[in-house]
């Protein structure tokens, strides 16, 4: 069944016009996806003891840590925070949506 079907019939099922629908889907899979990256965010951020991204940085630039694969972790860290940014970015555009008559 294609996309467009499937909503419609959802749509018609539930009573809920498609816009809402898909709007609504777009917001927990966003918000899923930012509860995943969190955690792998706080896995790395334990591995190393440390809260934050600068502080595993002073790590790295102190000798506390290993240069390697330290710094590889220390770069996944950065996509990350820069993907959980854009991401709540996006939901709160789309929440914003949600709120307005």
């Amino acid at each position: 069944m294609e996309a467009a079907t499937a909503l419609r019939i959802v749509s018609q099922r539930l009573g809920i016009p498609e816009d809402t629908l898909v709007r609504e889907g777009l917001i927990s899979y966003l918000e899923a996806r930012k509860r995943a990256l969190m955690a792998e965010r706080f896995e790395i951020l334990s591995r190393y003891g440390v809260h934050s991204t600068e502080e595993l940085r002073g790590r790295i630039e102190s000798g506390a840590s290993p240069e390697h694969p330290t710094w590889e972790d220390y770069i996944e860290l950065v996509n990350l925070e820069d993907e959980l940014r854009m991401l709540e970015d996006q939901l709160c555009e789309l929440q914003m949506v949600r709120t307005t008559p």
